[in-house]
């Protein structure tokens, strides 16, 4: 059983800053072991499944998971987790009616389909109780005061009592069954037909769509001429629709054959008038700069792992063998020209050969590039800035030099790039549509020393926002292509695939992750001298970076942890 900590009360942003981060890590390892999914993840209150936002349109699962209450949080957690086990996401979307309130209404049914065939007593118990919550707060808020928002409301309540044989707690029944009588009449006689065999079909999801979709073109029907997205802004909270309806008619859009037929589409960039590079030391002013770098400096203590041992460990790797050097005056070898006379003044003298020799030198550089996505805040943000922050400290008591990078957005939802679109009239197709900003923590021509308070910023993520990995990248191979080093790495450190609002939401699904993956080939294949490789935090991404180490950082790092780049670049010149 999982056992969720309260939520602190308001005060200590930092507290419930972490309390926080560990409910949404503990509700993503309930949401895993209920789903059966291993890929299933909750970044905020957004659900993906292998790094892909998943689409679900049911008001009831619409509550913000850090303001509920531990049991309500499980139902809807739990909620989510049946949806994503017993439902075809693909086959959705693509069942799926393009109309706001029929597909409103096709998806409720979706989910209580699911919820239905789950056998799980305690699952069943959470989300009866996290649907009795939103029901209270929907009719609290003012959803059934209009009237789409009834419509939803009563057909809602139909659906699940005749899917899963639950209705609301006897305490707040007589209040629900006020409010939606007459609805539910009129509902009844138009509906009633396609209702009914429902539940026989809920084991096929094919042949449960048909009656779903039914029902949900009689309800539209109803309704009318009634724009549910005004009805939503009128309403004082988010009970008609948990996402935004530009999301929405994209995801739609995305079962389309003219969605498909697009994905050869070239990655492009609408502006980049509002695109910024910083350093690390420009973030925030000195004094929290070195109020990080001793917060920092108490967490490396606390892991105990001496960047000397590291240096030592990772100086084969970083080493380059020179074999074009001879050593003379060897008694065994090839007989070196310059000593032929004296091999004719003295025939037993055998120091007259000469043999190759290995000269080693550190001429290397690695770069780390950092994703400060804001999913990064609810991961492992400290301990992968412990991490680097000691990788990088080794490679330069190796010999060897380092670059630590950042990437993110300046702005959330687009920032002047998406008002300049705005003003142009929102042409289609727009590509890149936000503001990239990208941070240099440590430059490759700095020391350690030199720049250790600008790496500490890593340490505080209010600059961390939303992530366009695939320009990061090519940002950060430029920037090693044009080093003197023979040995030039490239170590991306993200918790997941690209994700950046604006440009999802007016782009074909996986614009992001598209560019990311051809990025990646590209340069992997590139004659540049730059080796790629990627470091992923909770998520396998070999699928799309290779290669590619997945690492836990939960526990105490130890030194089998900065073992990472042997793993991943081979134990030494040979490999590379």
């Amino acid at each position: 059983m999982v056992t969720y900590p309260p939520t602190p009360p308001d005060g200590d942003d930092s507290v419930v800053a972490a309390v926080r981060r560990h409910q949404q890590r503990l509700s993503s390892a309930a949401l895993r072991a209920v789903a059966a999914e291993p890929l299933a993840e909750l970044r905020g209150t957004r659900l993906e499944v292998a790094d892909r936002p998943v689409g679900i349109v049911v008001p009831h699962l619409a509550l913000s998971i850090d303001d509920l209450d531990t049991a309500d949080r499980r139902g809807v957690v739990d909620g989510m987790a049946v949806r994503v086990r017993f439902s075809d996401r693909r086959l959705h979307l693509d069942l799926s009616p393009t109309d706001p309130l029929e597909r409103i209404v096709f998806d409720v049914a979706e989910q209580f389909r699911c919820e239905a065939q789950t056998d799980l007593p305690g699952a069943k118990a959470n989300m009866a109780r996290s649907f009795d919550r939103w029901t209270e707060l929907a009719m609290a808020e003012g959803m059934t005061d209009s009237g789409v928002g009834l419509l939803i409301f009563t057909i809602t309540h139909m659906l699940r009592y005749r899917l899963t044989g639950m209705s609301v707690r006897h305490t707040l029944a007589p209040a629900v069954d006020e409010v939606i009588e007459t609805t539910r009449g009129n509902l009844s006689r138009l509906v009633g037909y396609a209702l009914k065999p429902l539940p026989e079909l809920v084991p096929d999801q094919v042949a449960f769509a048909e009656p779903a979709a039914e029902i949900a073109r009689l309800v539209a029907e109803m309704a009318g001429d009634a724009d549910v997205r005004q009805q939503q802004e009128s309403t004082r909270h988010r009970f008609l629709v948990p996402v935004d309806w530009d999301t929405l008619e994209q995801e739609v859009a995305g079962s389309s054959e003219a969605l498909v037929a697009e994905t050869g589409r070239t990655y492009s960039v609408y502006t980049s008038q509002f695109d910024s590079q910083i350093t690390g030391h420009r973030l925030y002013p000195v004094a929290v700069q070195r109020r990080l770098r001793r917060r920092l400096e108490e967490l490396e203590q606390a892991q105990a792992v001496s960047p000397a041992r590291v240096a030592q460990r990772l100086r084969p790797l970083l080493v380059d063998w020179d074999d074009s050097g001879w050593i003379g005056s060897q008694e065994d070898g090839v007989i070196d020209s310059r000593r032929l006379a004296a091999l004719i003044a003295d025939p037993a003298n055998r120091s007259v050969h000469r043999a190759p020799e290995r000269r080693a030198s550190l001429d290397a550089v690695v770069t780390f590039l950092i994703d400060n996505s804001g999913s990064m805040k609810v991961q492992r943000y400290e301990s992968m800035t412990v991490l680097v922050d000691t990788m990088a400290r080794a490679i330069d008591l190796a010999g060897a030099r380092s670059e630590v990078l950042g990437f993110t957005t300046s702005t959330w939802s687009g920032g002047g790039s998406r008002q300049q679109w705005t003003q142009q009239g929102q042409p289609e197709n727009p590509g890149r549509l936000a503001d990239r900003q990208h941070i240099v923590y440590k430059s490759a021509d700095e020391t350690w020393r030199q720049a250790r308070l600008s790496i500490a910023t890593l340490l505080k993520t209010d600059h961390y926002r939303e992530g366009l990995d695939g320009e990061a990248v090519e940002w950060a191979v430029g920037r090693l292509a044009s080093r003197p080093e023979k040995r030039r790495l490239l170590v991306l450190v993200s918790d997941g695939l690209p994700m950046e609002t604006s440009t999802t939401s007016v782009n074909r699904d996986g614009y992001l992750v598209d560019h990311l993956r051809q990025v990646w080939e590209s340069q992997a294949t590139a004659r540049n001298g730059v080796r790629l490789a990627a470091i992923t935090l909770d998520h396998d991404l070999s699928a799309y970076l290779l290669p590619s180490v997945r690492l836990d950082l939960t526990g105490t790092l130890t030194i089998g942890t900065y073992e990472v780049l042997r793993r991943l670049f081979g134990s030494g010149s040979t490999a590379l």
